[in-house]
Parts: structure tokens; C-alpha cells; sequence
């Protein structure tokens, strides 16, 4: 590498090719090839990419779990529907809660497609933290009890130390699973983020093994792409919607 940067523009990337790369890394759902088999080592590539993502202080207390096994995704599929079927039933039909834009229409069709084929899907990793998300009401709480008797000096009890916490415990886990996505791309891989399966953690801990001081963040289903050929989604221009040194200005 020259002074002058990779490709001699003075920056360490080719920035077109890496801007196509973070500009087209779609939730991929209905194109995820189900008959393509991927490699484990492939899936191993991606994750020690993905552990090079900034966690708060450094804790790295992200675990991973790969499930290929097939009776396995067949169970997690039947908890899955259960969930989307809650979701149509409840959320999804409250006033005032769900789009009706061609672009929310085309979101849940392709939710729905995923929620009948997940089982199929090659290979499920859910991340995982050690621990449980913190409690933000009781941190704040326990530190407004502590600060009490001292309101009139420090202006300490005014500071909310569970949003803090919440902040932190979630900021250190999706930045890897973002920059796994990213690298499953890269490899022509596709993946997507779904949380059916939180609703059902206990049971799936205990059909999976993992710990109750374990959590799990989402599933990412992940397969092969149909095709290669993902564009940009239609999004509101960055510029409308940034403000500068100031909120709405």
C-alpha cells in the first residue's frame, strides 16, 4: 500500500466497492436458496468476523449458536408460526399499527414466506449474551433511592443509569451481528434478523441447552442468495432527516 491509500485516492479501501457492499446487504428472506447446502466453514469465516466488532469494554460476551440440524429447525419452525400467528392476531391488527403502503405489504408477504420456509433454511445462528438485559426501571430507581438525601448538593439524581445499561448491553451485540451479515454477504450469502423465537426462550433454551442467565438476542437465517442482484432499498434521503448541533435544525 502507498501513502496514497489502496487504490490511489488516499483512502484504505476501494470506498464503491465497500459503500455497494453496506448499501445492498438486504434482509433476504423469499431469495435464501433452501437446496444449497453451506458450508460450516464458511459460517465459521463470518462469525470470527464478526467478533472483531466493538463490544462495551471490551467484554466480548457474545455466543453464537449454529443449528443445522434438521428435527431441530422443525421445531423451532412450529415455534416460530406460533409466533407469527400471535403477531397477525394481535399486533399487526391494531389501529393505527401497521402501514398499508406497497412497501409494508411487501414486507409482510415476505415475512410471512420466511415463517413457512425457515425450517428449510440451511443454517439458524442465534446470537446470544451472557446475562440478562438489564432491568431499566429498577436501576433508576435504586439510584434515585440512593441519591436522596443528597438532591440539594448533587445534581447526581438526576442522571438515569438504566437506559445506560440497556444501551450498553444491546450496543455490544448488534454491531457483530450486523458485521456478520455484512460478511455472509460478501461471500454471496444471505441473511436476515427475526425475533419469533424470543417469545418462546424458555423452551427453546431448554430444547437447545442454553442457560436462563443466557439471552437470546434473534435468530439470523442464513443461506445462499437466488442471485446475486440486490439493489439499494428506497429509503428517505439521509439529508432530510439529519439535524446539525441542534434537534430540528
Amino acid at each position: 500500500m502507498t501513502a496514497a491509500g489502496a487504490n490511489g485516492t488516499g483512502t484504505p479501501f476501494d470506498v464503491a466497492e465497500t459503500d455497494r457492499l453496506l448499501t445492498t446487504t438486504r434482509s433476504v428472506r423469499r431469495r435464501l436458496d433452501l437446496d444449497r447446502p453451506v458450508p460450516r466453514e464458511v459460517i465459521q469465516e463470518a462469525l470470527e468476523v464478526a467478533v472483531q466488532a466493538p463490544t462495551a469494554n471490551n467484554h466480548q460476551n457474545w455466543r453464537w449458536l449454529v443449528l443445522t440440524e434438521p428435527a431441530t429447525k422443525a421445531r423451532l419452525a412450529e415455534l416460530i408460526r406460533s409466533s407469527w400467528q400471535f403477531h397477525l392476531n394481535d399486533i399487526w391488527t391494531r389501529a393505527g399499527r401497521r402501514r398499508h403502503d406497497a412497501q409494508a405489504r411487501r414486507n409482510h408477504a415476505s415475512a410471512q414466506a420466511l415463517t413457512e420456509t425457515i425450517a428449510a433454511v440451511p443454517a439458524l445462528v442465534i446470537p446470544c449474551v451472557l446475562g440478562r438485559p438489564p432491568d431499566v426501571a429498577a436501576i433508576n430507581d435504586a439510584w434515585r433511592r440512593r441519591m436522596a438525601d443528597k438532591v440539594a448538593e448533587d445534581p447526581g439524581h438526576l442522571v438515569q443509569h438504566g437506559e445506560t445499561r440497556a444501551s450498553i448491553f444491546y450496543g455490544s451485540i448488534f454491531p457483530a451481528v450486523w458485521s456478520f451479515q455484512l460478511a455472509l454477504r460478501s461471500r454471496g450469502l444471505g441473511s436476515t434478523i427475526t425475533c419469533l423465537h424470543v417469545p418462546h426462550e424458555r423452551e427453546v433454551g431448554r430444547l437447545l441447552g442454553i442457560p436462563s442467565g443466557v439471552t437470546q438476542v434473534c435468530m439470523i437465517p442464513v443461506a445462499y442468495t437466488v442471485g446475486t442482484d440486490f439493489r439499494p432499498a428506497d429509503r428517505y434521503s439521509a439529508k432530510e432527516r439529519t439535524y446539525w448541533e441542534r434537534w430540528g435544525t
